[in-house]
């Protein structure tokens, strides 16, 4: 990594901590200037303007998540694995996903609150990823006849992902700090993944 990677690095978290923190208006170029200890022109080498910023930490998130997705994607053998033990692992991994980066969750789950639209498209690409996955999974669920062939997929993945962004914005709202987070996510998983079970795969 050059300097100049370090420095665009050290800028960008900086930022996400402050619009974290304190939300995307209320978050001034110079509090981000102040917080990386480094000089105002540094700062527009690299960023136009606070809204570049901002947008180029939604699209480092999403990089993130593809990256995080694609690993899921090639990490079990459903041939091997019940569909239960599958489901969990997923939402497993999507909820430690906002769990261990409080700071990038904040941002992504309240982004698209009371931001221009074109902020809200940018959650939208993280929404996106994870129906398009869940509804693989789904049509795989749908081929080892765990899944009825004539279930609404795409009603079904839009409501786990619904569920998935819902409860992660729900526990990191209340009082748990990171290590109760991460400590809870086999409780959070297993009654998630139950409740979703229960309600579209095939009883055998």
């Amino acid at each position: 990594m050059t300097r100049a990677d370090d420095t665009r690095d050290k800028i960008l978290h900086n930022a996400k901590r402050l619009f974290s923190e304190k939300g995307y208006y209320a978050t001034q170029i110079s509090d981000i200037i102040e917080s990386a200890k480094i000089g105002r022109g540094t700062v527009y080498q690299y960023f136009s303007n606070k809204e570049h910023l901002f947008i180029s930490l939604l699209e480092k998130f999403l990089i993130e998540w593809e990256l995080y997705i694609n690993e899921l994607s090639n990490r079990e053998d459903l041939e091997t694995i019940s569909p239960n033990v599958y489901l969990k692992k997923r939402l497993y991994e999507a909820f430690r996903f906002f769990f261990e980066d409080r700071d990038r969750a904040n941002i992504i789950l309240r982004a698209g609150l009371g931001l221009p639209e074109h902020f809200e498209q940018k959650v939208q690409h993280f929404e996106n990823k994870l129906i398009n996955m869940i509804i693989s999974d789904l049509n795989i669920a749908v081929k080892f006849n765990n899944i009825q062939e004539e279930a609404d997929l795409s009603f079904m993945a839009n409501f786990i992902a619904g569920g998935v962004f819902r409860l992660a914005h729900y526990y990191l709202s209340i009082s748990m700090d990171d290590n109760m987070l991460i400590g809870s996510l086999e409780e959070i998983s297993s009654k998630a993944s139950k409740i979703i079970a229960d309600g579209i795969f095939i009883k055998k």
